[in-house]
């Protein structure tokens, strides 16, 4: 199967969940819909994800479209979390994010994660095993906590604390085996307030923890 045919059938499934999901019933004003992925599908290359699609926040805004068109090229070259994830990814990993596969562990836009229930979550969960499995990746990399992964889907889990000068509060890399193949990391989103030497200090060992 192709990429754009494997594209093709994900979307019609997830189109199907999504519009009996618990968040779209709540919200079918909105216009919010989903997304699948930011860019082209790349066979056994790693994959950068987060918890959700969001919503712009734009005051004219009136509503997102379903992503339904296989994506052939990465959207938002000036976006910076693109600009963040790249940096590090390059230092560390020796990819740029145009060479990996960007996507989010719900596929269901929202504007925070508060909109979405725990059945929307268990919903939403094995779409993106679906895309994970296809790519095959020799790793995965999370911005952000995985507290929405159950003990089936994220197991042999490792956290690994950093207590940043001048702080009290640790921040954390935390390690583990995905869908019971995959090998799993997740290091701070770009927006958590931390320093950029905290964050090359996670990174850093996110690369070590991989070896």
């Amino acid at each position: 199967m192709t990429e754009k045919q494997f594209f093709k059938q994900l979307q019609e499934k997830t189109d199907r969940v999504f519009k009996n999901s618990e968040v779209y019933s709540k919200n079918k004003d909105k216009n919010w819909y989903y997304s699948i992925c930011n860019g082209p599908i790349y066979s056994k290359k790693p994959i950068v994800f987060g918890l959700n699609w969001g919503v712009s926040q734009d005051k004219d805004f009136e509503g997102h479209q379903a992503q339904t068109s296989y994506p052939s090229i990465i959207d938002n070259d000036t976006w910076p979390f693109k600009t963040h994830v790249n940096h590090y990814l390059l230092k560390y990993f020796g990819y740029t994010f145009d060479e990996v596969n960007y996507s989010n562990l719900c596929f269901f836009r929202t504007p925070n994660t508060d909109y979405l229930s725990y059945q929307d979550w268990r919903d939403a969960i094995p779409l993106f095993k679906e895309y994970v499995e296809y790519i095959n990746p020799p790793y995965l990399i999370m911005m952000g906590a995985p507290k929405y992964l159950n003990e089936q889907e994220l197991s042999s889990i490792e956290n690994h604390g950093v207590l940043p000068e001048g702080k009290n509060r640790r921040s954390f890399v935390r390690t583990g085996v995905l869908f019971y193949k995959f090998k799993f990391g997740s290091v701070p989103h770009s927006a958590a307030h931390i320093s950029p030497n905290t964050h090359d200090i996670l990174w850093k060992i996110l690369k070590e923890k991989f070896k």
